[in-house]
């Protein structure tokens, strides 16, 4: 991949609004917005190819790495509440749906996709992947344009398929869809709004009645048996936008045990075994020497003289995050909230930066296919909240598509290509 300079649009702002993305001004690295539109990133379609083909790898290989923790009920090794553990273990053994998740990736410097973990319960940046890069890729690098992101189609045949197929319900039918509003000091957490308000979009083009609550505002009758909204309307089918691992520790958390099969929860359950760095041990376990991973351990001691990093079990936006030299020294590391939870120890990648920044790319899947990309780079070590959102581009996506448009003629009527980038 390829950084490339690009003027941005002189109202990317009020482009940014329409979509729904309201966020774009956070503050990031040196005081800049955290929508960088004056740079972009180029892929070839062989390198969108690797994305896509270690996308699809590393899930199938996390579904495998649940089903060995549930079957022999290694709960415990993830912090799960053991009241929890038969809960988790009835919400994977019936395959409680799953909406997305995503991948944050790293390139080596052989070109090898590497996973650093999986946000597999809340993933943000969801709008700005889906709508906002899409609608620059569109009025920047023009209609015969692509990039990898069919986030938002697959996002609605997603919940078409959980409304019909998992959930039976009819069209019409109420999906709640919560958010935290505020960290306690009463300021609406924009973020997290704007990607719920997003995803009820593609919830209501796939047949859905959404109704945006807040997380603060869901109570519990027990007269009703049933959670409620702040109206007093019973909750059956949510979307929400809360950490289980926050939810399973809190003062309602024993409702959650006689409501199984009555209130549905996306994401589901079985999640908690995904979104926790723990994942990153068992999956080395499982599968030691896989090109897609990097070593990772519950202690430092196994990769004793050569750099690592190390990272709280649960946390998030690089916080408590420290990388570790060859020699054990400490190259960076950042303050935060985290850590109670305990840590996982994972290999320094051996990798590249591109014009001064370092990138993750977060590699999207909705239900078990990927669906895109999005890139966040800095000039630090850690990808931490300052972290810049840059849009992408497949470079040679116009002669693909004539490539395609030949080869589609000596295809079966009815056959169809699967890159999600098309």
């Amino acid at each position: 991949m390829k950084r490339v300079t690009s003027e941005p649009r002189p109202n990317w702002r009020e482009r940014c609004d329409e979509v729904g993305f309201s966020f774009y001004d956070l503050e990031s690295e040196g005081g800049r917005p955290y929508w960088n539109e004056a740079a972009a990133y180029s892929f070839t379609s062989a390198e969108i190819d690797t994305l896509e083909t270690a996308t699809q790898e590393l899930f199938d290989r996390c579904m495998e790495a649940v089903e060995v923790i549930v079957r022999a009920g290694r709960f415990a090794e993830f912090g799960i509440p053991p009241r929890f553990h038969e809960l988790v273990r009835a919400s994977w053994d019936d395959d409680d749906p799953t909406v997305y998740g995503r991948f944050d990736l790293i390139i080596d410097a052989a070109g090898i996709p590497k996973l650093l973990e999986f946000n597999a319960d809340t993933p943000t940046s969801l709008v700005e992947t889906a709508a906002a890069q899409w609608q620059w890729l569109e009025e920047v690098r023009g209609p015969e344009a692509d990039q990898f992101n069919s986030l938002h189609e697959q996002l609605i045949e997603q919940w078409m398929h959980i409304r019909t197929a998992r959930w039976g319900v009819a069209a019409g039918a109420r999906l709640h869809l919560a958010s935290l509003h505020d960290s306690g000091d009463g300021e609406l957490i924009v973020e997290d709004f704007d990607t719920v308000a997003y995803m009820a979009e593609t919830a209501k083009a796939a047949g859905f009645d959404p109704k945006l609550i807040f997380v603060e505002d869901i109570t519990y009758s027990v007269d009703r048996s049933s959670f409620l909204d702040g109206d007093g309307e019973i909750i059956q089918h949510i979307f929400k936008l809360y950490p289980w691992e926050w939810m399973i520790n809190e003062q309602f958390a024993g409702f959650l045990l006689p409501r199984r099969g009555t209130t549905n929860w996306v994401e589901p359950l079985w999640k908690l075994l995904l979104s926790n760095k723990q994942l990153l041990v068992v999956l080395w376990e499982l599968f030691p020497g896989h090109p897609n991973l990097l070593p990772a351990y519950a202690s430092a001691s196994p990769l004793a003289g050569r750099a690592y990093v190390s990272k709280p079990r649960l946390g998030r936006e690089g916080a408590n995050v420290t990388i570790v030299d060859t020699d054990g020294a400490v190259l960076e590391q950042q303050p935060g909230g985290y850590g109670e939870e305990g840590f996982v120890y994972q290999q320094r990648a051996d990798t590249v930066t591109i014009d001064g920044k370092n990138v993750v790319i977060g590699s999207w899947v909705v239900g078990e296919t990927p669906a895109g990309i999005d890139i966040r780079e800095t000039s630090s070590l850690i990808t931490g909240d300052l972290a810049e959102f840059v849009p992408h581009f497949i470079e040679d996506a116009l002669d693909a598509a004539l490539d395609d448009e030949e080869d589609a003629r000596d295809r079966p009527l009815g056959s169809r290509d699967n890159r999600a980038a098309e």
